[in-house]
């Protein structure tokens, strides 16, 4: 598998994924969160797919035995709870966009052409943005939870 098929199917891989989270936990308020994670993997998808359209595969890396972030996941739980908490997805999707972030920088050190180096440095930066997002959110969920003293004494960052 050539590296841009491979980060396709790795898209690919990610929106099933989280689309069948959305769907078990269709009853819940978490599974807006899973619905955006999946919306973002095809638009990551589709991209990749205009720029293979557009370049010849032969320069590019043979992928096939490799593993991508979504391919062996199980289904989302949590040990304590039948539905996650926000903030456990969160988490989840934060280390998930680690996992991209690692997977897609050892490609770049693989793909020799010019183009398709820059598409994955391209997808890098948005899994970067992602992952920000995430671990901003992981924090602003996650205060309410550690701030249980009385605002009014210690100290506090500002946000």
């Amino acid at each position: 598998m050539q590296t841009i098929e491979f980060a396709i199917k790795m898209e690919a891989d990610g929106a099933q994924y989280y689309r069948e989270q959305a769907k078990a936990f269709a009853d819940h308020p978490i599974a807006r969160a899973f619905e955006m994670l999946a919306e973002t993997e095809i638009k990551h998808q589709r991209l990749l797919e205009r720029y293979q359209q557009r370049q010849s595969v032969d320069q590019m890396q043979d992928l096939s035995k490799e593993n991508n972030v979504f391919s062996q996941l199980t289904a989302f739980k949590n040990d304590i709870a039948s539905i996650p908490r926000q903030l456990d997805v969160y988490r989840k999707a934060l280390e998930l966009e680690k996992q991209s972030i690692q997977l897609y920088t050892s490609l770049l050190d693989v793909t020799s052409d010019q183009s398709g180096q820059k598409m994955i440095r391209y997808l890098i930066d948005e899994e970067k943005k992602h992952y920000s997002l995430f671990d901003e959110l992981v924090t602003l969920v996650q205060r309410p939870e550690e701030w249980v003293e009385d605002a009014e004494f210690g100290q506090r960052e500002d946000y």
